[in-house]
C-alpha cells in the first residue's frame, strides 16, 4: 500500500478543488507547511482553487521567496485575487518581485474593487495598432505564450476600435492592415460594472467572450462568460459559513485524513525533496 506522504501528493495532483477544501480547514501554519514543501507544480493548482484570503493566510509562514515561486505558477486572475488579501507593505513587495508583464496586470487589476468586472477581466490579450499588417499580426501570434483565438486592434491611446479573429487574420492579404479587416465587436462591458449586475448584461445573449473598457473605451482585456460564473460562484462560496462548519468540508476532511492519516500526518510526511522555488525544466 502507498505511503501517507504518496497519497497525499496523489490526491493534490488529481482533486486539487477538494484539496483546497482542506487546506482552507487547516490552520495557517499547518496550510503553510505543506505549500512550502509540496512541488510546486501540484501546489500551485491546489492554491489557485483556495478561497483567496485562505490562500492568503497560508502565506503567512512563507518567506517572499516561497511565496513569488508559488505566484509565479498562478494564472494572472488566482494570481491578483490572492495578493487583495495579502497586507501591505507585503503585496507591493510580491507585487514588485513578479515578472514585468505579471506585475503590471497585477497592479492595474488591484485598481480596481473585488466585486467589480475590472478585478476579474483577464488582460493577458493581444493588442495591436490599426496599422499593422496582417502578416506581422500573425508572427505576434505565432509567438505569443498564450493561445491568440483573436487581436485585439486599439489606437495609440488604448482605445478599442475592433478585433480580429484568427481566421480572418490567416485569409487576409499579409500586407493588409488590421484596421481594414477588424470587427466591431456586438457589445463591450465596462471595467467599474459590479459582478451582481454583468451576469445581465445582454451581450452574453450572442457571445461567451465581452471585452472590458474603463471609460474612453480604453480596452483593459476580457471577461468570459465562465469566469464570470466562476466569479460569483466564490464570492458567494466566501459569504458563506466557514468551510469547517459545512458538510461539504467535513466530508472532505474526513476524505484526505482517510488517504494520509491526518493533517498533521500529511504536513510532516510530505517528501522534502523538491523545494518550493521551480527547477530549470519547469520555467
Amino acid at each position: 500500500m502507498a505511503d501517507a506522504e504518496t497519497l497525499s501528493l496523489t490526491f493534490m495532483r488529481t482533486h486539487p478543488a477538494a484539496a483546497a477544501r482542506v487546506l482552507e480547514l487547516l490552520a495557517p501554519p499547518e496550510s503553510s507547511a505543506l505549500l512550502a514543501r509540496a512541488p510546486a507544480r501540484l501546489a500551485a493548482p491546489v492554491l489557485a482553487a483556495m478561497l483567496p484570503s485562505a490562500a492568503a493566510r497560508s502565506f503567512a509562514g512563507l518567506q517572499d521567496e516561497q511565496a513569488l515561486a508559488l505566484l509565479g505558477d498562478l494564472g494572472t486572475q488566482p494570481l491578483v485575487a490572492v495578493l487583495r488579501h495579502v497586507a501591505e507593505p507585503r503585496r507591493s513587495r510580491l507585487t514588485a518581485g513578479l515578472p514585468t508583464a505579471a506585475a503590471l496586470a497585477s497592479k492595474l487589476l488591484l485598481g480596481y474593487v473585488e466585486d467589480s468586472v475590472g478585478a476579474w477581466t483577464d488582460p493577458d490579450v493581444l493588442a495591436l495598432p490599426g496599422a499593422t499588417r496582417a502578416g506581422d499580426a500573425l508572427e505576434r501570434v505565432r509567438h505569443a505564450e498564450a493561445t491568440v483565438r483573436r487581436v485585439f486592434v486599439t489606437t495609440g491611446e488604448g482605445r478599442l476600435e475592433g478585433w480580429v479573429p484568427l481566421p480572418a487574420l490567416l485569409r487576409a492579404p499579409a500586407d493588409a492592415t488590421l484596421g481594414s479587416i477588424l470587427q466591431r465587436p456586438e457589445s463591450v462591458i465596462s471595467a467599474r460594472t459590479p459582478l451582481a449586475g454583468a451576469l445581465a448584461h445582454p451581450g452574453w445573449e450572442h457571445a461567451s467572450l465581452l471585452p472590458v473598457v474603463e471609460p474612453g473605451e480604453r480596452l483593459v482585456g476580457v471577461l468570459t462568460r465562465d469566469a464570470l460564473t466562476r466569479a460569483l460562484g466564490r464570492t458567494a462560496r466566501a459569504q458563506r459559513a466557514a468551510p469547517a462548519e459545512t458538510l461539504g468540508g467535513m466530508l472532505a476532511h474526513g476524505y484526505w485524513n482517510a488517504l494520509s492519516g491526518g493533517a498533521e500526518a500529511m504536513v510532516t510526511l510530505l517528501p522534502a525533496v523538491r523545494p518550493v522555488g521551480r527547477s530549470a525544466d519547469e520555467r
